[in-house]
């Protein structure tokens, strides 16, 4: 008999939450902030050895491009005009060395920009998988999975293509253009100021452009997220969706958000391709004026001004505004990683409300006697889901939930594991508040089964002898037998090594529920928790679940979401709650007797004709009986 309604230990994400996260990401970041970018500074400062080995490349690659104009100069001025055979062999052999040391340089700071952006890339997504790991339920209740998996995978790779292919490319580059710069002043301060007359427009241009594709890039990242997080939402529910025939309605909805997605991609392409067109006409303007300006001084028979110089900054110019119009691309790039980065610390910048308090305890070895005292709790502020709860479960005591979806069934079961922490009143072990106890130590003592059986991708052992990796083989095999799952394990043609696809695919519901069993048995807890499956399963196997149960509560302190008679019958304490309160208590012969709540979902549930009351929980809704 089912006794209560989707009671699962997750927490469901409501459409306005949805629609809530979806415009803090829309809306979130308007400017460019320069926090964001010095802490993205602060993560390349970690690796100064190869920063340090990439700044020598840096500067021989600019070095290299001074001299190669320079040396063509003088051979055309020195060797051919004055007939020099010399200066021109000690000019080409020169530039023949030069440009191979430019080569290899080049090719260095390629090998060194892969390897620090790759080294960034590697420690952001570690740091990122810890704050996953440490962050409460209650942030994973109102976030979408396809957005967190983007932040982890095209976020933090973005960033890393910035820094291999942006920023340090950017400073080589401005490096470069010093250096340009310098070598075009030493040959002619004229020149130089007509070669750069164009600069300040493009300077302009170019502000205009980062301030257009740093908005372009974010909308395109918040297309991108969405669309992630719509397929991650249909392939999770692709049951759901076959069940009800919704492939043609999934279908419209993803093309909406894929053609979104495809417009902003396309908008900001077009942003970033539209910058090299207006340097490459910059570049011909000051090619064009050097040559005109510079030619008339040749002619005038300027002492300073020569066919070589002129050459020389023909070259020059080419080599100075290719670095420019590299800076349009390179900024293109650090726009977008900006805009990834800001959705990044966002993430990292979470604040964790579950830590270990400063002087926390390590939690010894228990009996089981667990207490709520006037325990009160709320989700969100002002909506408390749980009032004054009092519980006392002796050691070895079965405490059995019952009561509809939203009762406060699943908020006892978090509070107890300390995945949240109560508004008012204490939680304590074996006389020890939870909030003064280390977590690790807690969780440890305490088994816990969910509704639906979550299993990792590996053997069975290793899902079995998940929360104790160091159990031995014979340890997996006696708590396998205990839940009664070796016999068929040991059937399989490669037994206790036999691979587990994702979330357990290719093992039936009664083989998942008999791994999580053996999963939480072995970890010899003193405390269950277990939220009984509401999957059906044929009469054979329900019977093995049932006895696998028994086993694992005999002799431990148990709270059970029920669902079946059976197990209600057998607790030691059935609390009934509605609408966040304990409403009744009692033995299940008790609470038949009182002839209330209790009394009326299960003489409800006995006219399915069967062991599950679920449908009468609902029922019991609709007139007013059992449910909030």
């Amino acid at each position: 008999m089912r006794m209560g309604m989707g009671s699962g230990m997750g927490m469901g994400m409501g459409t306005s939450q949805a629609r809530g996260t979806f415009v803090q990401e829309e809306t979130g970041f308007e400017g460019f902030d320069r926090r964001v970018l010095w802490r993205l500074l602060g993560y390349l400062a970690r690796d100064r050895r190869r920063l340090l080995a990439a700044a020598v490349a840096v500067l021989v690659v600019a070095g290299t491009t001074m001299a190669q104009p320079a040396l063509i100069g003088l051979a055309i001025d020195d060797g051919i005009r004055a007939r020099d055979a010399g200066v021109l062999t000690m000019a080409g052999l020169a530039f023949l060395a030069v440009t191979l040391g430019q080569a290899g340089a080049t090719a260095a700071q390629l090998v060194i920009n892969a390897s620090i952006g790759q080294s960034m890339l590697q420690a952001m997504r570690m740091e990122m998988f810890r704050k996953y790991q440490s962050l409460p339920l209650g942030f994973y209740d109102r976030q979408i999975t396809g957005r967190l998996i983007g932040r982890m995978a095209s976020d933090v790779e973005q960033i890393g293509e910035a820094v291999t292919e942006g920023a340090i490319g950017l400073v080589a580059d401005v490096v470069i253009l010093i250096g340009i710069l310098v070598a075009m002043a030493l040959l002619s301060w004229e020149l130089t100021l007509i070669a750069i007359a164009v600069s300040p427009l493009m300077l302009l241009s170019g502000v205009v452009f980062a301030r257009v594709a740093q908005a372009a890039y974010r909308v395109m990242r918040t297309r991108t997220s969405t669309l992630n997080g719509v397929l991650a939402e249909s392939i999770l529910g692709m049951r759901v969706i076959q069940a009800f025939t919704r492939e043609d309605v999934n279908a419209r909805r993803f093309d909406e958000v894929n053609h979104a997605q495809a417009r902003s991609q396309m908008r900001a392409m077009t942003v970033s391709s539209s910058a090299e067109p207006a340097v490459e006409v910059f570049t011909a303007i000051s090619t064009g004026l050097v040559l005109w300006l510079g030619g008339s001084f040749v002619l005038d028979g300027s002492d300073t001004v020569t066919l070589g110089v002129v050459t020389a900054f023909v070259l020059y110019i080419e080599r100075f505004f290719g670095p420019v119009q590299e800076l349009a691309t390179r900024w293109g790039a650090i726009q977008a990683a900006m805009t990834s980065a800001e959705r990044v610390f966002e993430i990292l910048d979470t604040d964790e409300t579950m830590h270990d308090e400063p002087d926390a305890r390590e939690l010894p070895r228990v009996r089981g006697e667990v207490r709520f005292e006037r325990v009160s709790f709320a989700y969100e502020a002002g909506r408390p889901v749980l009032h004054e709860a009092e519980i006392v479960a002796k050691p070895g005591d079965r405490i059995a939930l019952v009561g509809a979806t939203g009762a406060g069934k699943t908020t006892i079961i978090n509070l107890l594991l300390r995945f949240y922490d109560a508004s008012a009143g204490s939680v304590r072990i074996d006389g020890h508040d939870v909030r003064r106890v280390s977590q690790a130590s807690l969780r440890r003592q305490i088994g816990l089964v969910l509704q639906e059986p979550f299993l990792f991708s590996g053997s069975i052992h290793d899902n079995i002898a998940y929360g104790r990796a160091d159990a031995t083989r014979e340890e997996v095999i006696e708590v396998a037998r205990a839940v009664r799952l070796h016999e068929f394990v040991d059937s399989l043609p490669f037994g206790y090594d036999t691979p587990i696809e994702e979330r357990g695919g290719g093992l039936s519901t009664g083989q998942r529920q008999l791994v999580s069993f053996a999963r939480a048995l072995l970890t010899d807890p003193r405390v269950l928790v277990l939220d009984e499956a509401t999957s059906s399963v044929d009469t054979q196997t329900e019977g093995i679940i049932q006895d696998a149960m028994e086993t694992m509560m005999r002799g431990r302190t148990s709270f059970v979401i029920a669902h079946r008679l059976s197990t209600v019958r057998n607790a030691t304490e059935v609390l009934v709650l509605d609408q966040g309160r304990i409403v009744e208590r009692g033995t299940h012969a008790q609470l038949l007797a009182k002839a209330g709540l209790y009394y009326n979902l299960y003489t409800l549930g006995l006219s399915t004709g069967g062991e599950d009351i679920d449908a009468a929980a609902l029922r019991g809704k609709g007139s007013g009986q059992g449910a909030d």
